[in-house]
């Protein structure tokens, strides 16, 4: 049960990344013909492809912890025995985990504060900024999956 939830976050959050990645190169191209050919451009299209980038960089750090593949700064774990890493691989993945639910609850705030004090003609962006509890969110529950892996 539990592969076959991880499975199904993994492919919601490789659809979300791959159209993310898409939407900003279709965006890009277009917002580069049309400064270049009809000498004019939309600002808010270097607003959106700020925040696709941010998205596909949070969902592929998701996508790189769902497969034992995340950015590790634990430094002693290449003078560790295999054994004691063993040992240690669920309490650090839970303290990750806590660390990620933390993130997340305060970018839920943060994301309340935007919308409550940005101006009227910028709340169009405000959806943009989900992203922040929903990745944070994300990494924690794959974390908290990474403790009942054992085929690393």
């Amino acid at each position: 049960m539990i592969k076959k939830i991880e499975g199904w976050l993994t492919q919601f959050e490789s659809i979300l990344a791959a159209f993310s990645l898409f939407l900003l190169l279709l965006l890009s191209l277009a917002q580069i013909i049309m400064r270049d050919f009809f000498n004019f451009g939309y600002a808010d299209i270097d607003i959106i492809n700020r925040n696709l980038l941010i998205i596909c960089g949070a969902m592929g750090a998701v996508i790189a912890t769902s497969k034992f593949r995340h950015i590790k700064i634990d430094a002693l774990s290449t003078v560790m025995r295999p054994q004691t890493r063993a040992r240690l691989r669920c309490p650090l993945a839970l303290f990750s985990a806590f660390v990620c639910l933390a993130m997340c609850y305060y970018a839920y705030i943060f994301m309340l504060d935007e919308y409550q004090y940005a101006p009227a003609n910028e709340r169009w962006s405000l959806p943009f900024n989900a992203i922040y509890p929903l990745g944070f969110g994300l990494l924690a529950i794959h974390f908290f999956l990474n403790c009942w892996h054992h085929d690393q």
